[in-house]
């Protein structure tokens, strides 16, 4: 599968034109999702839009005169997040098909430095699901590994285009696992950055105290490149006003990093609830690194097993609160799952929001101590592996909250504490079905865990290929 820099240096030495990929991609991927669901990845595509981009890129490329490692590279766009002359129904069928009028800052970023968006990816309904599962139709892609399980989400979409090998790198968001449970169950990696670091504005689904925009990618340069082109205060998100700026030094380090002494606390209690396959998996993937000098530590986080039910109440009250006219209007075209998410959130009191948030402080605290004794936090990205997609859950949605539970296990610490988090593409298990290893960081320390997943990359971890042919070159 073709990487961003494979796909740029073929573009500067003149192997390929943006143009011919970009029409490949097009191809390919209406093709594939014509022939089976576990495809149907992007749901709207604004063809001369992006070949006019294409065009550009190309003549740029033929004049020496490329704009950087971006120039020409398809990307896909998480449906939430506006793109200007497509629709923005975050996995909704009654929101109009209304184009938008600009790009959300990450998007617009992107499109300055030479990224050519082919789509809006598909995603679970509002943002309000861990499995990508929609009763919706033509709105549930399957995992590339195997049609019978989910992809996760809810940055569905983005995760199974980017382990297709459509595009080398994806636009999506994260509010508990969004961008990490996807990618770890699509065999990619993902990453989701510091609070505030990525501009939210142009994603109306990220106001409350939870989300983040961040990419799913087939390489650890992609997501570090990704991160230099979006990361920054644009003026106009709350959010990101007065974040730091990038450590430049730090990133331009981290492919090369010495990772002797780099400290990585493993809480035994909180690895206890995963499948014990995938933390075998993941305990290997940190051998691999420990093997390059790191040192593993066990540590503490007590209050890590409740980051779930803090994260739901609190996603929950956001929900009613954000989508509350929608809920009143359009309830009957809901999923099931989230129909319950919204209606939970309505009746949960201010009391019980309140003791909810206290107990988010209390492991922020914890969080910070832990971060004190160690550089990075490890644990498994997910506690079991991708669900099967049960033919009830394609009915009405998948409201089992066993399998949500599972999914969100370790991911909704990341947005609770809003510290930085990536999943690696660590193994896989039984039936091919990938395994992610999640690494935590310190706030705005995305160059540490950048650092730690360029070393998983040298000891050859990389996303398997699909089981699934897409019967495209791409």
């Amino acid at each position: 599968m073709i990487t961003l820099d494979d796909l740029h240096g073929r573009f500067t030495r003149r192997e390929l034109t943006p143009r011919e990929h970009l029409d490949r991609v097009l191809d390919g991927l209406r093709g594939a999702a014509q022939r089976s669901p576990a495809h149907a990845a992007v749901r709207d595509y604004n063809d001369e839009q992006a070949r006019r981009a294409a065009d550009a890129a190309t003549a740029r490329y033929a004049s020496g005169q490329a704009l950087g490692a971006f120039d020409g590279i398809p990307i896909v766009v998480k449906d939430e997040v506006d793109v200007a002359g497509l629709p923005t129904r975050a996995g909704t069928v009654y929101r109009p098909s209304i184009p938008a009028a600009r790009d959300a800052t990450a998007v617009a970023r992107l499109r300055d430095a030479g990224a050519v968006v082919v789509g809006k990816s598909v995603q679970h309904e509002l943002g309000l699901g861990a499995t990508g599962i929609s009763p919706h139709e033509a709105l549930t892609p399957r995992n590339p590994h195997d049609p019978r399980c989910a992809p996760g989400g809810s940055s569905s979409g983005s995760a199974v285009a980017v382990a297709l090998g459509a595009v080398p790198v994806a636009v999506a968001s994260d509010g508990g696992g969004s961008v990490r449970i996807p990618a770890s169950l699509c065999g990619v990696w993902g990453l989701k950055p510091t609070f505030g670091r990525i501009p939210n504005t142009g994603d109306d689904n990220l106001d409350g105290t939870l989300g983040h925009l961040g990419p799913i990618a087939r390489s650890v340069e992609a997501m570090e490149k990704f991160l230099r082109v979006t990361a920054g205060d644009d003026g106009r998100c709350p959010v990101a006003r007065g974040t730091p700026a990038l450590d430049l030094a730090a990133l331009d380090g981290a492919r090369d990093r010495d990772l002797t002494g780099l400290r990585i606390g493993v809480d035994p209690d909180e690895w206890a609830d995963a499948n014990p396959t995938i933390a075998f998996i993941c305990r290997e993937a940190l051998r691999t690194l420990e093997k390059q000098g790191a040192v593993l530590r066990d540590v503490s986080l007590p209050l890590g097993r409740h980051a779930g039910a803090i994260g739901f109440v609190t996603m929950a009250v956001d929900a009613a609160r954000g989508h509350a006219e929608e809920y009143r209007r359009h309830r009957e075209q809901m999923a099931l799952d989230v129909r319950l998410a919204i209606a939970i959130g309505g009746r949960i009191t201010a009391v019980e929001h309140q003791r909810a948030q206290l107990l988010r402080r209390r492991l922020r605290r914890q969080m910070a101590a832990l971060l004190g004794e160690v550089d990075l936090y490890a644990t498994p990205t997910v506690a079991s592996a991708a669900p099967k997609v049960r033919a009830r859950a394609e009915r009405a949605g998948e409201a089992d909250q066993a399998v949500t539970n599972d999914l969100v296990r370790f991911t909704f610490l990341g947005n609770l504490t809003g510290l930085p988090a990536l999943t690696a593409p660590v193994g896989v298990q039984g039936a091919r079905l990938p395994v992610g290893l999640q690494l935590m960081a310190k706030p705005w320390a995305e160059a540490t865990l950048l650092a730690a997943a360029y070393g998983l990359e040298r000891a050859g971890y990389a996303p398997p290929k699909p089981t699934v042919g897409v019967g495209a070159d791409w």
